[in-house]
């Protein structure tokens, strides 16, 4: 083994590139193995198992995660692997991890790996916090003298050292996320791969992990981080690989690769709502039409910072419903953070269910800076899903004078503008 960490899919012709096929139980596994072993082929047919687009079958009883990748990473690269999903992602995590073994094709990988795509992986509920910490390195891959070396620091960074010796069992969802990033976030590998696990915990946890994370980064170790979280990928990772379909769409500088996904990839909003195909809810109501709307109630096609905002939401009801109605929405800059949700029950305001009914949001003085920003709607009965639209339309917030004296934030000083008095 070379001191060097490095990851190639890499291979001499086309034809062998990294490849595989959906993820299939043990038993088909077993079953492919053991008639490729013997030569024989006995394929199995997973269209009938999946609603899978068509582009991604080679034939009618294969359907491919990953076709024709061909990549190489070095020693020290941070690389972020964003894409929709079912583009591939996890499947290619589980592959460079020696989880599953590709179809086709072959991975390089030089130096100890280690794998955090599942947290809490092992954790016997019997057991308690202590326990689980030797059981849960172990299976990692820690020896006892290194669990021994870590075990304050890693009680430490959970959290949660007054629970360490109750049972897990007894332990919330929130707890057994911090004590399995905890345990997977002191591993000491050559690279590190990480499905997805930025998002756990509260609000103050993420940040830590964030923080982990940089920090493990600026080591000098090759971190290989999926995530739909593109300020993460920015901030974490010098390079990204974008996935469309199990192909690379693009690999280079975060930044560029993460507006490509955001630009190609997300779906193209649309102001035609009864366009969308891909709505989200029992459709016993639906939202037939959005408008934005100027002071005077008038429509108006855009805004300005500091300028009064309507948003008018025009609904149709197509099945007869007793259930309590809220609607929200939610709003995201261009990078996909959310930044803030309107939601009729914040003001306990009661939707009446006329067969059409109008609901208008009026907005005093908006408060963004200037950008595109991504609104999500969601409308819900008894707090299921009647019409949930991701995307629903965009709005582009120009120019304007929020504090009336002229000055405004720069860019990278913040997205929202806070009213505030200064006294002495």
């Amino acid at each position: 083994m070379k001191s060097s960490s490095a990851i190639e899919a890499l291979n001499l012709s086309k034809k062998y590139r990294l490849g595989t096929i959906g993820m299939t139980s043990l038993r088909e596994d077993i079953s492919r193995w053991w008639n490729k072993r013997n030569g024989t082929k006995q394929p199995v047919d997973f269209s009938k198992k999946l609603e899978i687009e068509n582009s991604r079958m080679i034939n009618e009883h294969e359907f491919w995660a990953l076709n024709d990748l061909d990549f190489t990473i070095s020693r020290g690269e941070v690389v972020g692997i964003i894409g929709a999903n079912g583009s591939g992602k996890s499947t290619l995590l589980k592959i460079l991890s020696r989880i599953t073994e590709p179809t086709k094709g072959e991975v390089k990988v030089r130096g100890k790996v280690a794998s955090l795509l599942e947290i809490g992986t092992g954790f016997h509920p019997e057991l308690t916090g202590r326990e689980n910490v030797y059981v849960n390195g172990a299976i990692l891959g820690m020896t006892r003298k290194e669990v021994d070396r870590k075990f304050d620091e890693i009680i430490d960074f959970s959290g949660i050292s007054d629970f360490i010796e109750t049972p897990i069992k007894r332990y919330s969802s929130g707890m057994t996320v911090r004590l399995g990033f905890a345990v997977a976030a002191h591993l000491d590998p050559d690279i590190l791969i990480v499905d997805e696990v930025l998002a756990v915990g509260d609000a103050d946890f993420q940040k830590k992990c964030i923080g982990k994370m940089d920090g493990i980064a600026k080591s000098g170790k090759t971190i290989l981080l999926v995530s739909h979280n593109m300020a993460s990928i920015e901030s974490i990772c010098n390079k990204a690989i974008l996935l469309k379909d199990g192909e690379i769409i693009d690999f280079g500088i975060s930044s560029r690769t993460i507006k490509k996904y955001l630009d190609e990839v997300i779906p193209k909003v649309t102001r035609d709502i009864n366009a969308r195909n891909d709505r989200i809810g029992s459709a016993e109501i639906l939202l037939d039409k959005i408008s934005f709307t100027d002071n005077s109630g008038k429509i108006s096609n855009h805004c300005r910072t500091g300028s009064f905002f309507g948003i008018k939401c025009d609904f149709r009801t197509i099945q007869k419903t007793n259930k309590k109605l809220n609607f929200c929405l939610s709003v995201a800059n261009n990078e996909g953070q959310r930044i803030t949700q309107m939601c009729t029950h914040f003001l306990d305001f009661e939707i009446k269910k006329d067969k059409f009914f109008t609901i208008n949001i009026c907005i005093e003085k908006i408060n963004f800076q200037p950008g595109t920003y991504l609104f999500n709607t969601y409308l819900e009965g008894d707090g299921k899903p009647m019409d949930w639209i991701i995307n629903a339309f965009e709005l582009t917030v120009n120019e304007g004078n929020f504090y009336g004296n002229g000055h405004k934030l720069r860019e990278g000083q913040g997205n929202i503008l806070v009213p505030f008095k200064v006294s002495q």
